[in-house]
């Protein structure tokens, strides 16, 4: 046991000073996971060596193809978050933000904080189960009857990580009530939710998951939960009045790694 601790640690050691010319970027982490380095080992030089990661959606994409696990994804996202510089590109300000920080929040939409930067919650159509869906979801988040909705693909492509912040902007005609979050099981290439009607003393309806919000500034909120949510899929789903039994829903949705 200790000769396999020992080995390990000189293994490290070589591979730390190996990369200490050069900070480590997405192929060099890919080069450790096909080495054979344990995901314990690969983490500890994440964490110890400079690192010049790229992590839009595709490169979360093409890292989990090549079997990076999302635990070593999560700590190159700690590193590069922990490394990143005050600032980012700057936009039409909106709210109240702090000196340091330049928001790119410029219109209506969902938004999430990384770093000092804000970036917009990808939305994909729903595909409902249930007939005539459409004409059972009113505005202020209160649904008739319980449906079922599916999201195309196993996963989103917004990659988050705990802590996370999440910003509403209702668009004209919407408030922040409308907004419903939701918890999505992947099954056979979907991402499935279920959403009933709301409780009459709780305020959530069925299904969802109860979160508060703080206004930031105008027509601006961020969203507060509770307790952070569990690794897995999510969608926040807009309750809007419609008459039609046709057409498509839009969900904003994310994946939490950790």
């Amino acid at each position: 046991m200790l000769l396999s601790r020992f080995k390990s640690l000189i293994l490290l050691s070589m591979t730390c000073v190996l990369l200490a010319q050069a900070p480590i970027d997405n192929e060099g982490v890919i080069k450790l996971v096909k080495s054979g380095m344990t995901e314990d080992m690969i983490i500890s030089v994440i964490q110890q060596q400079p690192g010049s990661y790229v992590l839009g959606a595709d490169d979360f994409v093409a890292l989990k193809a090549a079997g990076v696990s999302e635990k070593i994804i999560g700590a190159m996202l700690a590193k590069k978050k922990g490394e990143a510089a005050p600032g980012g590109p700057v936009g039409s300000v909106v709210g109240v933000a702090a000196p340091s920080e330049r928001a790119t929040i410029s219109g209506p939409g969902l938004y999430y904080k990384k770093g000092n930067e804000y970036f917009e919650l990808l939305v994909e159509d729903v595909e409902w189960k249930t007939s005539g869906a459409m004409k059972n979801i009113v505005s202020a988040g209160i649904v008739k009857k319980d449906l079922n909705g599916a999201v195309t693909g196993p996963s989103s492509r917004n990659f988050l990580t705990n802590p996370m912040e999440i910003f509403l902007f209702p668009p004209s005609g919407t408030t922040v009530n409308s907004y419903i979050l939701l918890p999505m099981k992947p099954n056979n290439g979907m991402r499935e939710f279920n959403v009933g009607r709301v409780n009459q003393k709780s305020g959530v309806a069925k299904g969802a998951l109860p979160f508060g919000v703080e206004k930031v500034g105008e027509n601006l909120f961020r969203m507060v939960l509770q307790t952070p949510l569990a690794p897995g899929e999510y969608g926040i789903l807009t309750a809007t009045p419609s008459d039609s039994s046709s057409g498509s829903t839009k969900m904003h949705t994310f994946r939490i790694l950790l």
